[in-house]
């Protein structure tokens, strides 16, 4: 097995840009991965005590497509976030500067209305990732099992809708399911996979139209039986990954530690349609026994859509 390319994403939600090499450290992800994100609901963020946000309070290709139409390039030198619109017209914001940053927010919602009704708030935060999970990761993509899902398909899919940082070749097909709770190596670089990745919405989306033109987690729970395609891992030793570097999966001699579904999937009896949340209703509230009977408050926890998104399986 070899390390394909390498890719880090400065803004969530929007564009990639590829690295020919990284330097990583133990309790890391990727340096600039996740900088930035684009807050769009009322959820007070401290950059002085920063905590982990879900996805729902941002700008998210799952819920606005319309973002994987932007080009983005990052220059930490100048600390500067250059944007490409679909006309290639060319816009440089200067995150030093309050009036540039305000200038972006306004950027953002001029793009996309009515989506947002109110412009977006840029955050950062030193040491901070505005990842999808509380712990920060490094996300992991085997092209063998994209591969798999195309032939049983019968489309080709970009791998870049999938958003990973490394991208692996030279094994089977989910073969790296099985990875789960074991250490691999990437390069010098050791690695724990912690968990197995469940695709959301946002891989519908066709990074070069911004369209939204397949049906990514429905596809592999019809082929697969599961949402599953990737991994999350932790880095567990510092080191440098580069593009070609060997990746090996290290002799565990602890019993493997798979993901199996929780209580709640093996139970599901409704699912949120936006990100393919599965859940009992009646586990979260003994009186919940339907999509029906959830109120006008509740919102999915994963993706934050109303319960209008919600059907039974």
């Amino acid at each position: 097995m070899r390390i394909v390319s390498l890719y880090r994403y400065p803004v969530k939600g929007l564009s990639p840009e590829r690295l020919n090499e990284v330097t990583v450290h133990t309790g890391d992800g990727f340096p600039l991965d996740r900088k930035f994100a684009l807050l769009r609901s009322g959820a007070d963020f401290d950059p002085t005590a920063p905590t982990w946000l879900a996805k729902a309070n941002f700008l998210m290709l799952m819920v606005h497509e319309k973002l994987a139409a932007l080009q983005t390039h990052y220059c930490d030198a100048n600390n500067t976030l250059y944007i490409f619109t679909p006309d290639s017209t060319k816009h440089a914001f200067a995150l030093s500067e309050a009036q540039s940053r305000a200038a972006l927010e306004t950027f953002f919602q001029n793009f996309m209305p009515p989506q947002l009704p109110q412009a977006p708030r840029l955050l950062e935060a030193p040491g901070h990732m505005f990842t999808d999970k509380a712990t920060k990761y490094v996300s992991l993509i085997n092209l063998a099992s994209l591969r798999e899902l195309e032939k049983r398909w019968g489309e080709s899919l970009d791998p870049l809708r999938f958003r990973a940082n490394v991208y692996i070749d030279g094994t089977e097909p989910f073969s790296e399911l099985d990875w789960v709770g074991q250490r691999i190596k990437l390069g010098d670089v050791v690695m724990k996979v912690v968990q197995r990745n469940g695709r959301c919405a946002a891989t519908n989306v066709n990074p070069d139209t911004g369209k939204r033109d397949r049906n990514v987690p429905g596809k592999l729970r019809k082929e697969f039986g599961h949402k599953d395609l990737g991994l999350y891992l932790t880095v567990a030793q510092d080191g440098e990954l580069h593009e070609g570097d060997p990746v090996t999966v290290a002799a565990s001699t602890q019993q493997q530690c798979k993901l199996e579904d929780t209580e709640d999937d093996r139970n599901a009896s409704l699912i949120c349609n936006a990100c393919y949340y599965l859940f009992d209703p009646h586990a979260v509230n003994p009186d919940w026994h339907s999509a029906q009977d959830l109120p006008d408050s509740w919102r999915c926890p994963d993706c934050g859509s109303t319960r209008e998104s919600v059907t039974a399986m």
